[in-house]
């Protein structure tokens, strides 16, 4: 269940901030230093980011960001999940 809600997070977040931009998987690819495959596999759904990919996201992304920590609060209330 958290796989997926942090997949589909980042998926949903990235779609809309950089998916619809002309190259967007390229600018955000050179923003946080990593190829724009890796990004294109993110905003697909495919894959998700690691650890230190993901603070880079959040630090370039607020709206991921806030997301994510809203992602953390849910787990603390729900623990068994």
């Amino acid at each position: 269940m958290i796989a997926a809600a942090y997949r589909d997070t980042i998926c949903s977040v990235l779609r809309r901030k950089y998916g619809r931009i002309r190259n967007g998987a390229k600018i955000l690819a050179r923003d946080i230093e990593r190829s724009p495959r890796t990004v294109q596999k993110w905003i697909a759904g495919t894959a998700t980011p690691r650890g230190e990919e993901l603070v880079k996201l959040m630090s370039e992304c607020d709206e991921l960001r806030d997301e994510i920590f809203r992602l953390v609060e849910e787990g603390k209330r729900c623990p068994d999940e």
